[in-house]
């Protein structure tokens, strides 16, 4: 598995690493008898007539995905140090193995809808890709992703999920990397979602 890189500057580096030490140093123990507690409150409240809206307990999906795309505009902008063949290459294994876990058809029902969630997540992910400057098979793993991503079907809690952000951007060539890698263990790619991509887009 990957691991943060205790070394890396501020920027990219920096805001993944605060990310994967606020999932790892979180009481959830805690959190779990906090909503607990918030759950009774609003139940009593509303026994008592109490109108208000109950406050949230955990992060909405939308926060959740404003999340994802500030940590792709960090690493897109970010400096970070370069990591070894090595380390890219556990990288793509994690990746590719995400990858094969993912329900294709869950993906694309997820993302179908025009106005849904998902395809708006969809577009402000991909809205911090360098299109141009990635090549078609790396592209199309980008693509995908992000599909995955948008649609709840990769989670980008703990260490995956800075391996995540990189592998959108390609940085390091990182998605090429898991296109080979897929290739040379005779998986199917993934399917390519750019067309919806750029769908979405116009729609935008």
């Amino acid at each position: 598995m990957t691991t943060p890189d205790p070394d890396a500057p501020a920027g990219a580096a920096g805001a993944i690493g605060r990310g994967i030490r606020a999932a790892r140093t979180t009481d959830w123990k805690a959190r779990a008898k906090q909503a607990a507690a918030a759950l009774k409150a609003d139940y009593q409240a509303g026994k008592q007539g109490d109108e208000a809206p109950a406050e949230p307990i955990w992060p909405s999906a939308s926060d959740q995905f404003e999340g994802v795309v500030k940590m792709l505009r960090a690493a897109r902008s970010g400096s970070s140090k370069t990591r070894t063949d090595t380390e890219l290459n556990a990288d793509a294994d994690d990746i590719s193995s995400a990858l094969r876990n993912v329900d294709w058809n869950g993906v694309r029902t997820a993302t179908a809808e025009r106005t849904s969630g998902p395809r708006k997540a969809m577009r402000d992910m991909a809205d911090q890709v360098e299109w141009s400057k990635v090549q078609p098979v790396a592209a199309q793993v980008s693509s995908a992703l992000i599909a995955a991503v948008a649609a709840g079907q990769i989670p980008m809690g703990g260490l995956l999920g800075s391996t995540v952000v990189r592998t959108i951007i390609n940085q390091g060539g990182l998605a090429q990397r898991v296109a080979d890698n897929l290739n040379e263990q005779k998986t199917t790619m993934p399917p390519d979602f750019r067309g919806v991509i750029d769908t979405t887009a116009r729609d935008s």
